[in-house]
């Protein structure tokens, strides 16, 4: 049986994932202007950012090689196995994405309310279009006028709470093939499945995180929703399907 091992980049990927963490935090102590440049490097809807293009383009490059694999032919033939097919679909996006909105609103909504602060607020760029009235109230949140500009004044805790919603919806890719190869599963059976998520997530990724928003009480930014899965999913899907298609015809499969 083929030995299946780590790499040394993967076989200490944790440790990475920390010094990252690390650096960033370290960065933001000593440079916190750094910050607020990354984050003004974005693409605009209605004088609103939406979009982070240096996010765009780290996605870009992880989720490209994925997507370069897919080969659509195989996509289709795994529509007559419907059973693997369908179990994944079914906990990828009729379970994960309500049990993470459960474990995210237990452990940020109640059992660390308190260290977050109950009072502590965030202050949140209107959705995309949005001119509503000071004062006015949309969801848990509040219009305000900040550096003269309108914000929506909301909980800390559900500005956490609204990213694990958007965490939770989207269905891991990258690392569901190392699994598959560690586990010595079928390695093509495995891709078609990442790839049947990928194509699901075009269309299912948006409803979801706004129908969960909408239950969490925060405002649904669906223009920002709708753009974001154009560039960080369609974009790299789209672009590895061209690659694929060109190295086919000139190099072989």
């Amino acid at each position: 049986m083929e030995d299946r091992k780590l790499g040394f980049f993967e076989k200490y990927l944790t440790m990475w994932v920390f010094a990252c963490i690390g650096v960033g935090l370290l960065i933001g102590k000593v440079a916190p202007e750094m910050a607020r440049t990354l984050d003004g490097v974005a693409i605009y809807v209605n004088g609103a950012p939406v979009v982070s293009i240096p996010i765009a383009i780290c996605l870009f490059f992880m989720m490209y090689p994925i997507m370069v694999k897919i080969d659509f032919a195989e996509v289709i033939k795994a529509g007559k196995s419907p059973k693997p097919v369908g179990l994944t679909l079914f906990v990828n996006w009729a379970v994960k994405p309500f049990t993470m909105y459960g474990i995210a609103f237990l452990f940020l909504g109640v059992l660390f309310k308190g260290l977050i602060g109950a009072e502590a607020i965030d202050l949140v760029k209107l959705p995309p279009g949005a001119d509503w009235a000071l004062g006015s109230i949309h969801g848990s949140g509040t219009v305000v006028l900040h550096e003269g500009l309108k914000m929506l004044q909301v909980p800390l805790w559900r500005s956490y709470f609204a990213g694990c919603i958007l965490l939770g919806v989207a269905p891991c890719t990258a690392m569901v093939l190392v699994w598959g190869f560690l586990s010595r599963g079928n390695d093509g059976h495995t891709l078609v499945m990442v790839a049947i998520n990928s194509l699901a997530m075009l269309l299912l990724y948006g409803v979801l995180g706004g129908f969960l928003l909408g239950v969490g009480r925060m405002p649904v930014p669906w223009q920002a929703l709708l753009l974001s899965i154009a560039i960080y999913v369609a974009l790299p899907l789209f672009a590895g399907y061209l690659s694929r298609k060109w190295i086919v015809s000139h190099k072989g499969r």
